[in-house]
């Protein structure tokens, strides 16, 4: 059964409603909950069906364990930032083989593994001291960071993004990071040969050892959240309250500061993120209106990577945020991705999609911020990390048309 012409008027208005939201700068949160309320109304659901659907969302255990996951996830970075976690990272990071090149790579990626908001402006000024007495550009200390900073992005279990795919898509966060892994090599390679190539590394480590040692005890709870989660394969929010305990019992963390830092990881904004997501998504599948898009994509003979292209890169470009990447991608291209069959590959291909969307948006946090504080020209930022953004693309294109992931 077709889509007809007046559904396919709908979801653009719901869609042209949201991206006028995001363009406005309204939060990503409240713009997909409004969205998700508006969709069944127009489809022929009352009232109640709509308040049946929310009600379903708020009391799913789905939408708690996401939020708790994301809040315990939040506190675990605010509290190795307070406990002086990225101070000792920063002088552990200089010494490792390969000195000031090394340094480039480790500090944002590092970094990258506290899953915050505006992270690259705390890794901005490491990266600024490392390559002080090279004489390097703006843009280029902007880019390098930049580029860095989202290394881990692709696979790492933390990223609140990564959690919200596994979840919405149905399948493990240990399947889905194992599925993006692939790109963070190809995206360090690229790395080595525009930026580490052109820093003097004159200086020879002679403790790279011990300095490794100390790098992984400045932020070891998150390899053992991640140990747990992958390896003895606990649910994410019971790897993340047993690393949280030690690491409170271990540092001896006064009350005050854990409260301090409660406080400003438990916040409605969050709330509002998690579950705007989830009631988008819930009574998007409620309405029936995606249902038919992948048989009418095929009806009109449009190749359906153009379409999960296209409207994952949009939402990336549009908002920069993978949040609102999966919030708003995922259960429009649900017919393409996981429903009623899970495709690995074309959930791989919108979240590569949308990860250079999310990279070349002028909206992205960390672009404007470690623009800002190296005071570089962003138009010239552009220029120097966008060629071999297109390239990393282009490489995760290819590993999709050759049916990647080869093993599924």
């Amino acid at each position: 059964m077709y889509l007809d012409a007046m559904a396919v008027l709908k979801l653009l208005l719901v869609l042209a409603l949201i991206v006028f939201g995001i363009k406005r700068k309204w939060f990503v949160g409240y713009v997909l909950l409004g969205a998700g309320i508006i969709v069944p109304l127009l489809f022929g659901y009352g009232l109640s069906d709509v308040g049946l659907g929310i009600w379903g969302t708020f009391s799913s255990l789905d939408f708690w364990r996401l939020f708790a996951a994301l809040v315990i996830i939040t506190f675990l970075g605010h509290l190795l930032r307070e406990i002086g976690a990225l101070d000792r990272l920063t002088s552990a990071a200089q010494e490792l083989a390969g000195g000031k090149r090394t340094a480039t790579v480790v500090l944002p990626a590092a970094v990258g593994l506290m899953p915050m908001p505006g992270g690259a402006l705390l890794s901005a000024p490491l990266v600024g001291e490392v390559l002080k007495a090279d004489d390097k550009s703006p843009r280029f200390l902007s880019a390098a960071n930049y580029w860095f900073r989202h290394v881990m992005e692709f696979f790492w279990p933390l990223y609140p993004g990564i959690i919200l795919a596994a979840g919405i898509a149905g399948i493990s966060i240990q399947t889905f990071s194992l599925l993006g892994i692939i790109m963070s090599p190809i995206m360090l390679i690229i790395g080595y040969f525009v930026f580490l190539r052109r820093i003097e590394n004159h200086h020879k480590a002679s403790h790279s050892f011990n300095a490794l040692g100390r790098i992984c005890l400045a932020i070891w709870p998150l390899f053992l959240t991640v140990v747990l989660a992958l390896v003895v394969e606990l649910d994410i929010v019971i790897a993340l309250l047993i690393a949280v305990a030690f690491l409170i019992m271990t540092n001896k963390s006064s009350w005050p500061k854990i409260w301090k830092v409660v406080r400003s990881s438990v916040t409605l904004r969050l709330f509002f993120m998690v579950f705007g997501i989830l009631v988008f998504k819930d009574l998007l599948e409620l309405s029936g209106a995606v249902g038919d898009i992948p048989a009418e994509v095929a009806r009109l003979g449009i190749p359906p990577a153009m379409v999960i292209f296209t409207v994952a890169f949009l939402t990336g470009l549009l908002s920069g945020m993978v949040v609102a990447i999966i919030g708003l991608s995922f259960p429009i291209l649900s017919g393409f991705l996981y429903a009623p069959d899970i495709n690995l590959g074309n959930i791989f291909f919108a979240y590569l999609s949308g990860y250079f969307g999310m990279m070349l948006s002028p909206a992205h946090f960390c672009l404007l911020l470690t623009t800002e504080h190296f005071k570089a020209d962003l138009t010239s930022v552009y220029k120097k990390f966008a060629p071999p953004l297109i390239i990393l693309f282009c490489i995760g294109l290819a590993l999709y048309l050759s049916g990647y992931p080869w093993q599924a």
